[in-house]
């Protein structure tokens, strides 16, 4: 199965030239850990998190209104496709020791995120649906009591 169905649909980028500032603002609003920095045309060029923020500007004690996300974000950012396999995505967060990829389209546009997470509650909702479906099966064997 695709990540189009189980991804967050909600894009969270942030331009290049915007501050370290903006980015412990932008973080704060949509209650996550992670932004893209992306292109005027919305194409990755990195990823910036609440750990870039803490140790490359906060530790240092730089001021966040001065600092540009482009020169604390982590590059490149790894991206899968909206078309990749779930599985294939498990095993790229294994390699790669992250909870978290930007989703991108076939011009390489940032669509969503997929996260741990997602992918969790998918497999969890699919291992019920097994679940309930052997659960069937097996009363259909049972002789039934009067």
């Amino acid at each position: 199965m695709s990540l189009a169905h189980i991804m967050t649909h909600e894009i969270t980028s942030l331009p290049g030239g915007a501050t370290a500032m903006d980015a412990v603002k932008y973080l704060h609003d949509m209650s996550v850990g992670s932004v893209v920095v992306a292109d005027g045309e919305n194409r990755p060029m990195g990823i910036l998190t609440d750990r870039d923020l803490l140790f490359k500007v906060m530790l240092p004690g730089k001021d966040p209104a001065k600092v540009a996300v482009k020169d604390i974000m982590s590059a490149p950012v790894i991206t899968v496709s909206e078309d990749e396999d779930i599985m294939r995505v498990t095993e790229l967060m294994k390699s790669h020791y992250v909870r978290r990829f930007p989703v991108t389209d076939k011009h390489d546009r940032v669509v969503g995120f997929v996260s741990l997470d997602d992918i969790l509650i998918f497999l969890g909702e699919e291992m019920r649906n097994l679940a309930v479906a052997l659960k069937k099966e097996l009363r259909k064997d049972q002789p039934h009591k009067a």
